[in-house]
């Protein structure tokens, strides 16, 4: 026969204290952790979805400029159209004036000079004058030309900012990167800072400009307004055909016919 005798059974060691406080703080951790991933994805969320609006912007200033770039260049053309009508009358006036020379002696000019001759010189004044002002007016409109290229171009490299940010963004989020993220929003700002300086430049240029434009287009209509309310044309007619009975002749075959 076996005695089996047995001892006390040992009881549980306790878990040092220390220990559990270790625990305690990694649990307490890894849920910080889960939070701040967390907020960190809405946050990415949010930053993605204001850079879709910061592109959306930049493309319709784009496009805004576009237009106004055209606009202008359709207005300079009409002042380039009145500078050729100028031009093409100051130099079928100087043909006549050519003429004229060619017809008459320099004793015979000086002596007194003809009805037709002073006509002529008085029309080549009018429209060397008008050929000027158009020219002037034309001009005036390439410093707005140039402005709005270059806003154009100014949003156009602030929407390339702007989608290099959301491909950043979307790198963050997919990847979990906080460092991506910052890298975002400090392109996001950088875009927003190039939106700020374009619109201020092409504004501050855009306004003097059009200040020289309406200067220079008063100018003109006024020098056209005056040649009209002259009415040299038909002082000349009457010079030519006191009374009027040339005319009246000329009425009487064109009714016969």
């Amino acid at each position: 026969m076996f005695r089996c005798v047995l001892g006390p059974i040992p009881l549980a060691r306790p878990v040092p204290l220390n220990v559990k406080n270790t625990v305690s703080s990694l649990q307490e951790k890894l849920e910080r952790a889960e939070d701040a991933a967390h907020i960190s994805s809405k946050h990415i969320g949010v930053t993605i979805a204001l850079i879709g609006v910061l592109i959306a912007f930049c493309a319709a200033m784009v496009s805004s400029e576009q237009n106004e770039l055209t606009r202008t260049m359709t207005r300079q053309t009409q002042a380039n159209s009145d500078f050729s009508g100028a031009s093409t009358k100051f130099r079928i006036v100087m043909n006549e004036l050519e003429k004229l020379r060619s017809q008459s002696s320099p004793e015979t000019t000086s002596a007194g000079l003809l009805p037709e001759l002073r006509r002529f010189l008085r029309l080549s004044l009018d429209y060397s004058r008008e050929r000027d002002f158009a020219k002037t007016w034309a001009d005036t409109y390439q410093p707005t030309i140039e402005a709005h290229f270059d806003a154009a171009e100014g949003y156009d490299n602030a929407q390339l900012v702007a989608e290099l940010a959301l491909v950043v963004a979307s790198l963050a989020i997919l990847l979990s990167n906080r460092s991506a993220w910052v890298l975002s929003i400090l392109l996001g700002v950088i875009c927003i800072g190039m939106l700020t300086s374009t619109f201020l430049k092409t504004r501050r240029s855009v306004s003097r400009a059009l200040g020289n434009i309406r200067q220079a287009e008063n100018a003109y209509q006024q020098l056209r307004k005056a040649h009209l309310a002259a009415n040299g044309d038909g002082q000349t007619i009457e010079e030519l055909d006191p009374g009027g009975k040339i005319r009246a002749e000329i009425e009487r075959n064109s009714q016969s016919r």
